[in-house]
């Protein structure tokens, strides 16, 4: 049986997010949280292929407390286990440590045969993550997928690229992205959030990882945020022009510089 692992993230709902002008971070108190939408994308095929050739679903994510909350619901779609990685030393993380932090996790789980998760967040977009965590951990990687299935011993994915898209075929060990919208999720069961709730979700911190503080967190970040600023909206003048003054619409335009006469600039 297959033993795969399933990253995710609560993330604020991005309508709703603001910055916090001192400590230049997310100010995640003031909005909804819910799961990264990539992330159930990644939970989705894993569930798939949990479905055709069996397999444990393990879910982490790194958060505060309430992020359990993420994991319980991943659990009611379908996944077997939930670990919470939460303790105030991992605050403040940039994508190097977090990357770090969750490989350890997976380290600690043991003989992990696929890894799965969103290909970025929607509150920070960086998509570095999955990729960190696959070079922390030495294995393969699949980036980009929007099609993932197992086929004989093998990961079989579609990627989308710039100019087309790429079929691989990977051995595990092998960690694998997945773009959003790729498939429809699953919705959750009531049955099984009602066992997810009595089962509960496991919470590992640094001495349970074996981490240092000073490599995780904030203080292991190598990012820095100087300073912020909010881009203001260009506002764009709007002006009815009636056909038959079309031409001195044209005219005014050429005068400001705005075309040229002849031909658009």
């Amino acid at each position: 049986m297959l033993n795969i692992v399933v990253m995710i993230k609560q993330v604020p709902d991005s309508s709703e997010v603001e910055i916090d002008p001192v400590k230049m971070t997310l100010n995640r108190t003031k909005a909804r949280n819910v799961v990264n939408a990539s992330d159930l994308n990644a939970l989705e095929y894993a569930l798939q292929i949990k479905d055709k050739v069996g397999a444990t679903i393990t879910v982490i994510s790194m958060g505060p407390p309430m992020a359990d909350s993420a994991i319980i619901e991943c659990m009611a779609r379908g996944a077997d286990r939930g670990i919470l990685i939460t303790d105030r030393a991992f605050a403040g993380a940039d994508t190097y440590p977090t990357g770090l932090t969750l490989a350890a996790t997976i380290s600690k789980i043991g003989n992990v045969d696929i890894i799965f998760g969103g290909d970025e967040t929607t509150d920070s977009s960086t998509g570095h993550v999955g990729p960190g965590v696959a070079e922390f951990l030495g294995i393969d990687q699949i980036t980009y997928a929007k099609t993932v299935d197992y086929e004989d011993g093998y990961v079989v994915a579609t990627r989308e690229l710039e100019d087309g898209d790429e079929i691989v075929k990977v051995k595990p060990p092998v960690l694998v992205t997945v773009l959003l919208n790729s498939n429809l999720p699953r919705h959750q069961s009531l049955r099984k959030k009602i066992d997810a709730l009595r089962k509960g979700v496991e919470s590992w911190g640094v001495n349970e990882l074996g981490l240092k503080p000073e490599w995780v967190g904030l203080r292991g970040s190598p990012t820095i945020v100087r300073s912020m600023k909010t881009i203001k909206e260009i506002e764009h003048m709007k002006k009815k022009i009636d056909i038959d003054h079309l031409g001195d619409m044209v005219k005014e335009l050429v005068d400001k510089g705005l075309i040229k006469a002849g031909g658009s600039q």
